[in-house]
């Protein structure tokens, strides 16, 4: 009989969380991979609102696609406490995942982690899963177990700890638990070709996808490269079967794209993927909460996105000024950014439509060149959306960040949430960035009273 798995996303743990579109897509992938050698696999989401934000006389699903999550509000943890703002866990109620528990009786348990200043979600899902399943052996990997292994060790103690790429590991892991032998050479370390298990899901209405992993740039603040070492891209061929069985099968209609360079060797790749859903006409619509580059937006491919149905365009520029963009590996120049804003909008996107990723309190910035950026954004009749820095470890600007004594290398990853503006100083404090967020509202308001 086939080893029973039960993978688990946990909550989110902070002070605020949004959900785009947002899937668990690298548990699904390890999932599918079990799969495929025969294990029997089972899903418990967390973060999945459709499942857990029904209210509970009516039933009625309170929202779609993206929106907020429900909020359980919880103490915040003692390093916390002054911070002038309620903390909670993002998802299922407590009581509805020790409910949701008792239908699964798991002969193994998989754990997926995400920021790592949200592991006070991991600990709460865990200590849950342990009184339920007491000798159940529990697998923790994902993001935070990654970049901060020596504190998952220690602060989640779970029974085993994967690092990195996970298909291969976990398999070969639980092959030892149930003395399952196989010939490890000729099984590749994941495998991205194929469907998602998204049977695992009761109901959808939206999906994430994954055309490519890792990313070909190096940035100084994301650790894509740590997660993902190698660039992979999917053949465009898999991608279109995913999206046509996905829409045929579940009647979805809202996909997102959580590729780091989805626009890398577009001549071979996105082209392709688009020219053919387009022949295809299934109305149906595209996002992309990651950013997008740029630089590779020409004409053509600015007119696909439109009539292929992408809605939410958000391009990666981080910042107008060029030293902060050749630490972002020169991906967008300001002339690169406007030249895709013109095709965009000559393929028929309203300004409004329009918006730049852009960062503040990066280790050393200043907030005039913050507000330089904002103004070039407004200027180029976009919208910003500027978020506050997060030093993530073992990027460049995290050693930046210790060099220049803005955090300790032992800090905890609760102070690296951006709400606490863990690169504030008294250069750039944190009333600063209220001032900067504030006014790009004001920008942002100007733009869109200017598109109707």
């Amino acid at each position: 009989m086939s080893p029973k798995i039960l993978l688990v996303n946990p909550w989110i743990a902070d002070f605020a969380a949004y959900d785009l579109w947002a899937k668990p897509i690298g548990l699904l992938y390890i999932g599918k991979f079990l799969r495929e050698y025969g294990y029997k696999i089972s899903l418990v989401d967390l973060q999945d609102r459709k499942e857990w934000d029904s209210e509970p006389e009516t039933g009625k699903y309170i929202h779609s696609g993206r929106g907020k999550y429900k909020k359980t509000r919880i103490e915040k943890p003692d390093i916390l406490k002054p911070i002038p703002r309620h903390y909670g866990l993002y998802g299922a109620t407590p009581e509805q995942f020790k409910n949701e528990l008792q239908s699964h009786s798991p002969d193994a348990i998989l754990v997926t982690s995400q920021m790592t200043y949200w592991y006070p979600g991991v600990q709460k899902t865990v200590a849950i899963l342990r009184k339920k399943f007491p000798e159940t052996p529990l697998v923790l990997g994902g993001i935070y177990a990654t970049l901060c292994s020596e504190h998952a060790s220690k602060v989640i103690n779970p029974d085993h700890l994967v690092t990195g790429t996970g298909e291969k590991q976990v398999l070969k892991l639980l092959d030892a638990m149930f003395d399952i032998n196989r010939d490890y050479a000729t099984i590749p370390d994941f495998n991205d070709e194929g469907l998602l298990p998204w049977d695992l899901y009761e109901d959808l209405d939206a999906v994430g996808l994954m055309t490519s992993r890792g990313c070909p740039y190096t940035c100084s603040f994301c650790a894509t490269n740590q997660l993902h070492p190698h660039f992979h891209m999917r053949q465009p061929e898999d991608v279109i079967r995913e999206i046509i069985y996905v829409y045929d099968k579940y009647n979805v209609k809202n996909f997102a794209f959580y590729d780091d360079a989805l626009f890398t060797n577009k001549e071979q790749h996105i082209k392709p993927i688009l020219k053919t859903l387009i022949n295809r006409g299934l109305g149906i619509n595209f996002h992309t909460p990651n950013g997008l580059f740029a630089r590779e937006i020409d004409s053509e491919l600015a007119k696909l996105m439109k009539r292929a149905g992408f809605k939410t365009v958000r391009l990666s520029l981080e910042s107008s000024v060029k030293k902060w963009q050749k630490e972002a590996s020169s991906k967008v120049s300001r002339q690169d950014f406007q030249n895709a804003i013109y095709k965009l909008k000559k393929a028929g996107y309203q300004s409004r439509e329009i918006e730049a990723y852009l960062i503040m309190g990066l280790p050393g910035q200043k907030p005039e060149e913050v507000q330089e950026s904002l103004d070039f954004v407004y200027k180029s009749e976009a919208i910003s959306r500027l978020a506050a820095f997060t030093p993530i470890p073992g990027t460049k600007d995290w050693q930046r960040a210790i060099d220049n004594n803005y955090i300790k290398e032992d800090i905890d990853p609760l102070l690296t949430n951006n709400t606490v503006y863990p690169c504030a100083s008294s250069d750039f404090p944190a009333e600063k960035y209220q001032e900067l967020r504030h006014y790009s509202n004001q920008l942002n308001n100007k733009v869109r009273e200017k598109n109707g």
